[in-house]
């Protein structure tokens, strides 16, 4: 049987709703402007994208989601010296890649977060069908703090494993299944530490006062270097 490790980012195909909280109507979309472009395109490629580059397997492919009418926003800024990195503007040929293989394990990844560099190597070696890691680390950017970190159930990091002849489509606006979904499903708790949340001033989701960081609980920062290339 032939598997395959597949990591995959809705790096600009998802425009959630909560950019547009408390802006006037007719506001375009943040993810539609060469500013926002900009900015997560670099974090994108410093840390999650580097991460990924960090794994200490390299039996990996990187689907990367991106909005085929913003290509003339992103694609002069793509990274291009790893053909593992595949860029999917149209699902069809991404698709029919992945179809190669007799089963994928199929592992979320947000633009602006990242995994250890043992993660894939712990998903590949599972043998659930859904599995996800609840704890992990946050680090707060602009300060320099990494602090501990728990989903507390419903967290963006999971992975499943399936027959990729079965996969039709990729998940661009990332609602199926939702993150609590994933928990409903009864994954297997993966080893904690080995993902790590960038709490940055443009993230949407995560901030460092929400319930999710153990701000009681700092972490050195030589963890960054030594789990996730940074």
């Amino acid at each position: 049987m032939t598997r395959k490790l597949v990591f995959w980012t809705a790096l600009n195909s998802y425009r959630s709703e909560k950019c547009l909280r408390g802006k006037p109507e007719g506001t375009p979309h943040p993810v539609t402007t060469k500013e926002w472009t900009e900015r997560r395109i670099e974090l994108w490629r410093k840390f999650t994208l580097n991460s990924l580059l960090y794994q200490s397997t390299a039996d990996w492919l990187y689907i990367v989601l991106l909005d085929p009418e913003l290509r003339h926003l992103t694609d002069h800024l793509l990274p291009r010296r790893d053909p593992r990195v595949v860029y999917c503007y149209d699902d069809g040929p991404a698709l029919a890649q992945l179809r190669a293989y007799d089963e994928i394990v199929l592992a979320l990844i947000d633009g602006d977060d990242m995994y250890s560099r043992h993660a894939g190597q712990i998903m590949m070696a599972s043998k659930a069908e859904w599995m996800y890691f609840k704890a992990g680390y946050a680090f707060e950017l602009e300060r320099r703090r990494l602090w501990r970190y728990d989903t507390i159930g419903s967290g963006p990091f999971f992975a499943r494993r399936l027959d990729p002849r079965g996969l039709t489509r990729f998940d661009r606006d990332k609602r199926h299944p939702t993150h609590k979904a994933v928990i409903g499903l009864s994954p297997e708790v993966m080893p904690g530490g080995h993902f790590c949340v960038l709490l940055h001033g443009h993230n949407t989701s995560s901030k460092p006062e929400m319930r999710y960081v153990l701000r009681k609980q700092p972490v050195s920062l030589s963890v960054l270097k030594k789990e996730f290339g940074r």
